[in-house]
């Protein structure tokens, strides 16, 4: 094993952020969001752009599309490119392939599903690079409550760092296990996310978002290795209910495993580029005894046999969290390690094809490059 003792997941990687209280202003080049849901969603992101000038473009997917996402954004006046995705198995990255997404072990550790939001965030970067733009924002269609002098603030804090962020305050953005560790009674914190993100995107070593859940803790892991990541601020996310169906848990078992494995020894002041099958042995039974531990607090919950309030929540976290144990009983050390070699792989992969990239003057030279359906307000550049 790669440590002298038994790793543990913590309810708090804090101290790997970095507090911001840069006073500055700077603009970002654009502002990129991935989208799957009715175009409504869009309000506050379109909202935001409104108010701060800044570009969007919007990736589309499922049940929403560029038709309806520049009805809306005429409407407001905003300049918008909205691409409609291709399904699965089709790859708009064109000259480059990724294993964590084409590996059939590593898909069916997530439920034999792929994620489309890895694809959308990496095309926005991809955009970025054939662009020469220097600072993107990535914001989510869930995400609301910040103000145009929050984004200056985000966008400035890239100054000197290569990733910044917002945390949500309310609805907090955690696993489905960490929201059942916390309706338990645990103190369960929130980390940054690509929810409300800026990155650098002349970073001379830029990551990717590999196609797994907790994608954006992979992207920035290097960040977070050195506290480095910004934080500037405060957001609020919509909230949902994250017990409704116990198959969420189920996919995202995989990627929350591998993510608080790696920060529990970027918590420990630990590398992650060295970690081993005995590793992830010790590490599983970790994320066994937690969430054995959140199933036994919702057992114990005072609320859970009640029929209103609180019951039913409790009773359908626990549905989940025993859907979460199950699958993780089916995820071995050799599987964590697989995705880590691929994951390194890919990287290497990413960074040559970012260079062999061509550089175009306009987002829709680069969609056209990329063979993406797309459409643009009429003062779209």
């Amino acid at each position: 094993m790669t440590r002298d003792r038994f790793p543990e997941q913590n309810a708090s990687h804090i101290e790997l952020l970095e507090s911001s209280d840069h006073q500055g202003r700077a603009q970002f080049d654009a502002i990129l969001v991935p989208t799957n849901r009715p175009v409504e969603f869009l309000r506050a992101c379109i909202g935001l752009a409104q108010q701060t000038a800044i570009p969007l473009i919007v990736v589309c997917s499922k049940r929403v599309n560029k038709r309806e996402v520049i009805e809306a954004a005429e409407r407001e006046n905003v300049e918008v490119f909205a691409v409609d995705l291709p399904e699965y198995p089709a790859n708009p990255l064109v000259g480059t392939s990724f294993g964590t997404s084409t590996d059939e072990d590593l898909l069916a550790a997530s439920s034999g599903k792929t994620r489309d939001l890895s694809t959308k965030r990496n095309l926005g970067l991809v955009i970025a690079k054939m662009l020469g733009w220097r600072r993107l924002m990535f914001l989510d269609d869930d995400i609301y409550g910040i103000s145009k002098e929050d984004v200056e603030a985000l966008a400035a804090a890239l100054n000197n760092h290569n990733v910044s962020a917002l945390i949500p305050e309310y609805y907090q953005d955690n696993s489905v296990a960490c929201h059942a560790f916390r309706l338990g009674g645990g103190e369960q914190d929130t980390f940054a996310s690509a929810g409300g993100m800026g990155v650098r995107c002349d970073w001379a070593d830029l990551p990717f978002f590999p196609n797994v859940y907790n994608e954006d803790w992979f992207f920035f892991s290097g960040e977070a290795a050195s506290r480095r990541i910004a934080v500037v601020g405060k957001s609020r996310q919509r909230e949902y209910n994250p017990y409704q169906d116990p198959k969420r848990a189920v996919k995202e078992e995989f990627g929350d495993l591998l993510a608080e494995g790696l920060y529990a020894r970027l918590d420990d002041h630990q590398g992650i580029s060295d970690v081993d099958e005995a590793y992830w042995t010790a590490f599983k039974e970790s994320r066994r005894d937690f969430l054995r531990r959140v199933a036994d607090s919702l057992e114990r919950h005072p609320k859970r046999d009640l029929q209103e309030g609180d019951g039913p929540r409790v009773r359908a976290a626990l549905r989940s969290i025993h859907a979460a144990q199950e699958q993780l009983e089916r995820i071995d050390s050799v599987l964590c390690q697989k995705f880590i070699k691929l994951w390194q792989a890919d990287l290497v992969e990413w960074r040559r094809y970012l260079t062999e990239l061509p550089h175009f003057e306009s987002v829709g030279r680069a969609l056209d490059y990329l063979g993406l359906k797309y459409s643009a307000t009429p003062n779209a550049r």
